[in-house]
């Protein structure tokens, strides 16, 4: 009789780890190749050779080469800390996070710009963009509970846009800003909007 955990229960949890690794691995090697050329290098073949794994073992984590992109542009945001500026619980937190954002994609701006310079590229960041800005209209709805449903939209997709890669790219180019001062100059921008939301009358969006 064996009252033990059967071999596969007992090895579950050693699997699920290597899963991971490998996922991140895959994820990883996309990053790679991304800070030396520019998206279209990115081929299930060229990820397997760069993490040292066999295409079907990239196609057992990633179905498509559109779900391995999608897949590396939330990994890469999670890393540069873009998932905590999605959902904070509370304003200095917001604000805490676009600073900590901003900075940290100094380190990967080749990365950045080989994402943002494509269509692929654009359509990657279109469904991230979607739950940030889901996410963004429930906090600034418990925020400044008041404000009418446009006016709500036009707060939240105002930080959105503030607290972006793009506008992180804007500063960097056009103000001469590095990642740090960007991330200064959108945390301020961000307080004055939820600040004025406050003030905002209820059902009012008339800005002339």
């Amino acid at each position: 009789m064996n009252n033990g955990p059967s071999a596969q229960n007992y090895n579950s949890p050693l699997r699920a780890r290597q899963k991971e690794q490998t996922h991140d691995l895959i994820l990883s090697a996309v990053a790679t190749i991304l800070r030396g050329a520019n998206l279209a290098a990115v081929t299930i073949a060229e990820v397997a050779c760069v993490a040292e794994v066999t295409e079907r073992t990239v196609y057992r984590h990633f179905t498509t080469r559109d779900d391995l992109l999608n897949a590396f542009w939330k990994w890469q945001l999670t890393k540069s800390g873009g998932a905590m500026v999605i959902e904070p619980r509370s304003v200095d937190e917001l604000l805490s996070n676009i600073k900590r954002l901003f900075a940290s994609l100094d380190d990967d701006e080749g990365i950045v710009r080989a994402v943002l310079s494509s269509p692929e590229g654009r359509e990657m960041r279109r469904s991230a963009n979607r739950t940030r800005l889901e996410h963004m209209l429930r906090f600034v709805a418990a925020y400044a509970p008041n404000l009418a449903e446009r006016d709500r939209m036009n707060v939240a997709s105002g930080i959105v846009s503030v607290c972006s890669v793009l506008s992180w790219l804007f500063m960097r180019d056009n103000c001469g800003f590095d990642g740090k001062r960007a991330g200064e100059a959108a945390a301020f921008s961000v307080r004055i909007l939820l600040e004025g939301s406050k003030t905002i009358g209820v059902g009012s969006h008339d800005v002339s």
